[in-house]
């Protein structure tokens, strides 16, 4: 590894920007990550651009940074490091059991949502989604409530992108959606019926993180012609709640408490 007239490595150097980005601390600009890893303005420019080519970093368009995807794909693959995914799995399974429909796990990246996981069912409704595959995020339950909670300015940066037509979900004017976004964030979930096939309503609701906005979406895709969506988002909202509380304990030691209020997803009636 090439080092630098004062002995340290890129690699370090590197690091010590990873560093920068505390708990809850969610984007940063160059001069607070300089300020912040101790490294000179120029450098810290140097080097944010070689992370971000690696996608391990990603650069907002406010110019400010935050952890990039393929860091989080790094993440993953570790043994000893629990991505979201495997943090969530446990909980997946129990609601999955008992909701008895297709249920999937998905993040936003960039202007789509981009799936974790997904677990089917027999005979459940149809559903087009496949683990590692991306979605606009209008037309899917889950990336509504994803945009609806995440800070403003993320929101209306999405809002302003030109929106093509995907499926059959609406196309909606930017006011419109603006609307959406706020009903979505009041009532704490989203429902799509019939935006990817006719026949399948999608029900989400949010992780929440430690800032309060959404870091992933749980969504549960049930016939049209019965949604059952009290039933449904009887058992979606606690098991939102469980993850949100074990991925706070995981990355930052608190939630306890959270985990214990949510409890368990139960069994839904017949």
């Amino acid at each position: 590894m090439a080092r630098s007239s004062a002995g340290e490595s890129s690699l370090s150097r590197a690091v010590r920007v990873f560093e920068t980005f505390d708990t809850g601390v969610r984007d940063l600009s160059a001069t607070q990550i300089a300020e912040k890893s101790g490294m000179p303005l120029s450098t810290t420019h140097r080097l944010l651009g070689e992370l971000v080519e690696l996608g391990l970093l990603e650069r907002l368009p406010t110019r400010r940074y935050r952890i990039g995807l393929r860091m989080w794909e790094f993440a993953v693959r570790t043994p000893g490091a629990l991505g979201i995914r495997e943090i969530a799995m446990p909980i997946l399974r129990a609601t999955h059991a008992a909701i008895g429909q297709n249920l999937q796990l998905g993040v936003l990246h960039d202007d789509e949502v981009l799936y974790l996981e997904r677990l089917s069912a027999p005979r459940s409704a149809v559903n087009f989604v496949v683990v590692g595959g991306r979605m606009p995020f209008y037309s899917t339950s889950s990336g509504l409530v994803l945009a609806a909670f995440s800070d403003q300015e993320t929101r209306e940066s999405m809002l302003r992108q030109p929106r093509a037509p995907f499926a059959f979900a609406p196309l909606r004017s930017p006011a419109e959606m603006r609307q959406d976004l706020k009903t979505i964030r009041q009532q704490g979930y989203a429902v799509t019926k019939g935006y990817i096939d006719p026949a399948a309503t999608a029900i989400a609701v949010p992780v929440l993180g430690i800032m309060g906005n959404a870091v992933a979406a749980i969504s549960a895709i049930v016939p049209s012609e019965d949604p059952r969506e009290e039933q449904v988002l009887s058992v979606l909202l606690p098991a939102a709640r469980a993850i949100g509380s074990a991925l706070k304990r995981h990355y930052s030691g608190y939630g306890d408490s959270v985990a214990r209020a949510a409890g368990s997803p139960h069994q839904m009636e017949n």
